[in-house]
């Protein structure tokens, strides 16, 4: 008798790494490519990525077979996209955690998995409607603290803890700098490496910014996320400051998302404010320090506004030597030579 529940308990583990196996012959393949495209991973990394996600949820169903097994398809498929998601974004993306709530959790808290629905206190209202805490506080016999503490730990047993609104928080950064990156590309002054990009869709950038309004609900921890979104209320097409301050905006909210600080770097050279883009590279490789690439071709490009045109030559011939497999390094120290020279 005493041997039943492990027995159980391995039936249960095995049934929920044959949902898994499933899920990462299916669907995972496809969840990977989407978000390889989405934070520009190279494509070579797939193979890679798919093991190091498919460990990470192997332990998901190992910590939580029993809840996994009862789950429907679509809310553990779900549940496991928003894991894989998370992880590549903590281990491939960031070097630097946003702020310390960012635990290695294996997943976002779930309505299926909380063993019984949450309490809320029956709140007292004072007479324009609004909640009296201070009055819910002293009929439940605690302080106003100490009420917040316990409402605290009820929204982060739901999932809308903490964790959740760093998650959207990052969410809302990237939507600033997308937005902001597609209208510098609009304005055609930008001079971008030949890849493979989609068109600019500030309209849609715009669209996913205002959906994103419903992920920060009113109370004082989200203040800050949904006074950036009152800004941006209508579409900034015609407004030439819009991407600068896009971009403000969103390295306020994630200062280590190298993106952010790269596209603020190229807004100020646009507007012609050297110094401003000194400080947003230097920033940047404090907060998170760009690749070699990007790196290089900032402080070339830095140099060249300057007027220092032989400063920002040897940059790049310097690193071309160092670095001899960037090979768009090469190409683009071919392509400065050879409008030095002129037509022959």
């Amino acid at each position: 008798m005493k041997t039943q529940p492990r027995l159980d308990e391995d039936a249960v583990r095995a049934q929920a790494l044959a949902q898994l196996d499933g899920f990462c012959t299916r669907i995972l393949p496809g969840t990977l490519r989407r978000i390889i495209r989405w934070k520009r991973l190279p494509q070579q990394s797939l193979p890679e990525l798919q093991d190091e996600v498919r460990q990470e949820l192997a332990v998901d169903c190992l910590q939580h077979g029993a809840q996994l097994v009862l789950l429907p398809d679509a809310c553990r498929h779900s549940r496991w996209m928003r894991l894989a998601e998370r992880f590549i974004y903590r281990t491939f993306v960031t070097r630097v955690p946003t702020t310390p709530v960012t635990e290695d959790l294996p997943a976002p808290a779930m309505g299926g998995f909380v063993a019984s629905e949450p309490h809320l206190p029956r709140f007292d209202r004072l007479a324009n409607g609004r909640a009296n805490k201070a009055g819910t506080a002293r009929r439940l016999g605690l302080s106003t603290r100490g009420l917040r503490r316990q409402l605290d730990a009820i929204a982060e047993q739901v999932g809308q803890g903490p964790t959740q609104h760093v998650f959207w928080q990052a969410r809302l950064a990237e939507a600033l700098t997308g937005l902001a990156s597609d209208l510098l590309r609009d304005r055609h002054a930008l001079h971008v490496l030949p890849r493979q990009r989609p068109c600019p869709d500030p309209a849609g950038r715009w669209r996913r910014l205002r959906r994103l309004a419903g992920r920060f609900p009113i109370q004082p921890a989200t203040l800050r996320e949904r006074s950036v979104l009152r800004r941006w209320r209508k579409l900034p097409l015609h407004d030439p400051s819009a991407p600068r301050r896009l971009l403000q905006n969103a390295v306020a909210l994630a200062p280590h998302d190298c993106a952010g600080w790269l596209w603020l770097f190229e807004a100020c050279l646009l507007d012609g404010d050297a110094a401003a883009a000194a400080m947003a590279l230097r920033k940047c490789r404090h907060h998170a320090p760009p690749t070699v690439l990007a790196s290089t071709l900032a402080r070339a490009r830095l140099a060249e506004v300057r007027g220092a045109l032989a400063r920002a030559r040897g940059i790049l011939q310097r690193a071309v030597r160092r670095w001899p497999r960037e090979t768009e390094l090469a190409c683009v120290q071919q392509q400065v030579e050879a409008n030095l020279a002129g037509p022959p």
